[in-house]
């Protein structure tokens, strides 16, 4: 095994548990996928890792060294053990979050009984043999997809079949008994934004009775939930037509007549709707650059500015932008709602996202809920 001196000013992030090594922080190279310990400048062993390629050279594995057969097979158990925390009538979850499970940039989502891959650490590629053998049969998957579109990983888009037969285009899941569709070869991510899933469970629980605009709906996850909590009418907002299509579908996997609701394929940023007693706003990541922090707060305060012009009573907002702390954004969010409303409630990532404490790069997803307050 290899052995790779870390820098002086290296040393201290990672004894303390921080899961990467930047490539100018260690002395010395691996095959890319190779195990390699990790020592100080004095040669007392630090941590033990796997060696990367690109910006991040080494994704710290734990002090012990391990074979990383051995390794893979200790942490996916573990994982998979804690995924029973995942509470309702639910078959459709993330296995396995990277460093939130101590295998940094190795994500599985389950979709039923296919499984779906995403690396975003080329150092694995070597290793998904063990990877498909220990997760099939702890799973009872059926179908083990890759999903491509990471650039620093594989730089290609649609995926490949690792194991089993090829999975439907469309596989049908369930979150607390609301059916979903899923398309694991093309959706987003891996298909779902499965991050999501308490926080449509919340918007079921708030939406009776209310007219809602569901804005950046996707697919209409959180549309569905609110029309099934007993919504009057909920409207759903992308810019995606395809997105839309799959949002009717999904209204009627669930026994709720489209006809009742409306769809809507435009720019949520300048969707103009009628007054509405909740307003979801879950839009994408605004900045994947650190020094866009401006603009992404000037992003959120214009859109919060906009929904605050036709929300009368609720807004639950969400942002999976991790360059933006909760802070700021939050700080964006009030700015532009103006000072007329009052925080209700502030959530993030669920348990199946589980976040290193010694990772906060790991901690991305905020969810709030705003009421306005009497006039």
């Amino acid at each position: 095994m290899k052995r790779l001196t870390l820098t002086a000013d290296t040393v201290g992030p990672v004894g303390r548990g921080h899961p990467w090594v930047y490539h100018d922080g260690v002395h010395g190279k691996a095959e890319v996928g190779e195990g390699v310990e990790l020592l100080d400048t004095r040669g007392k062993r630090v941590a033990y890792g796997i060696f990367d390629e690109g910006t991040i050279a080494v994704r710290v594995l734990g002090r012990d060294v391990l074979p990383i057969p051995e390794l893979l097979r200790a942490r996916l158990k573990l994982a998979w053990s804690r995924r029973a925390l995942v509470a309702g009538d639910t078959d459709t979850f993330r296995v396995c979050n990277g460093e939130g499970d101590g295998l940094g940039g190795l994500v599985v989502d389950r979709y039923g009984e296919v499984l779906v891959v995403r690396l975003y650490s080329k150092a694995w590629e070597r290793h998904l043999g063990t990877i498909v053998d220990v997760l099939m049969p702890m799973t009872g998957a059926r179908t083990v997809f890759r999903r491509f579109g990471v650039g620093r990983v594989d730089d290609k888009q649609g995926g490949e079949t690792l194991r089993g037969p090829e999975p439907a285009d469309v596989v049908v899941v369930k979150e607390h008994g609301m059916k979903l569709l899923v398309r694991v070869r093309e959706g987003q991510k891996t298909g779902l934004f499965l991050d999501q899933r308490e926080h449509r469970r919340l918007i079921r629980e708030w939406a009776s009775e209310r007219v809602v605009v569901n804005l950046f709906s996707y697919n209409g996850g959180f549309s569905v939930a609110a029309a099934l909590g007993g919504a009057k009418r909920v409207t759903s907002v992308d810019v995606a037509e395809a997105a839309i299509a799959d949002a009717r579908e999904n209204f009627r996997l669930n026994g709720l007549d489209p006809s009742a609701h409306a769809f809507v394929a435009t720019d949520a940023f300048t969707y103009v709707a009628e007054p509405s007693d909740l307003v979801i706003v879950d839009p994408p990541s605004l900045t994947h650059a650190a020094k866009a922090d401006t603009a992404a707060r000037a992003a959120y305060k214009s859109l919060h500015r906009h929904v605050a012009t036709y929300a009368t009573d609720l807004v639950a907002t969400s942002s999976c932008t991790a360059r933006l702390t909760g802070e700021r954004w939050e700080e964006a969010v009030r700015e532009g709602l103006g000072g007329g409303w009052a925080s209700m409630h502030r959530s993030g990532e669920p348990v199946d996202h589980p976040v290193a404490i010694a990772h906060p790069e790991g901690r991305y997803l905020k969810f709030a809920l705003y009421g306005r307050l009497g006039r």
